[in-house]
């Protein structure tokens, strides 16, 4: 049976746009995956009218509520990508985290941490974890136990 995974990440400069490229592959080479990536569903250009606004942002809000869970880029802290994470945890989706760009000895936010059910620090972290949590038949939950700040 197909998960929705809803994939929350910014796209607003090429290390952002090259990341959320590498996820949306990981996502396509997993046949039980039906991946809702708004780069691919929406564009709303930041001069579109409000009537494109508005479905976009309802657009989005829809396939996050229909998610069976999220993964969401932390890249840059990207604001509108924080707010969906948010709304999901308020609205009981699950999320894994995706942490690629924390530097080495950097600590992960406590907010972030206890809001996910998992945070991978690497695309082979994410892809060893969405397989085993295929094989299990459910979505592991193995909370952060690193240094937060």
């Amino acid at each position: 049976m197909k998960k929705k995974i809803y994939l929350a990440a910014g796209w607003f400069n090429p290390t952002q746009a090259e990341e959320l490229t590498q996820l949306e592959e990981i996502c396509d080479t997993r046949d039980w995956i039906d991946l809702a990536s708004p780069r691919r569903i929406f564009v709303c250009p930041p001069n579109a009218p409000k009537e494109t606004q508005d479905a976009t942002f309802d657009g989005n809000l829809h396939h996050i509520n229909t998610a069976d869970f999220l993964i969401v880029n932390t890249r840059d802290k990207d604001i509108g990508t924080i707010w969906e994470a948010g709304y999901a945890y308020a609205n009981e989706v699950p999320i894994v985290y995706f942490c690629a760009g924390l530097p080495a000895g950097a600590k992960f936010n406590l907010m972030l941490a206890r809001s996910g059910i998992k945070v991978c620090t690497s695309f082979e972290d994410l892809e060893d974890y969405l397989d085993r949590s295929f094989a299990a038949g459910t979505l592991l939950e193995e909370p952060y136990d690193k240094s937060i700040e």
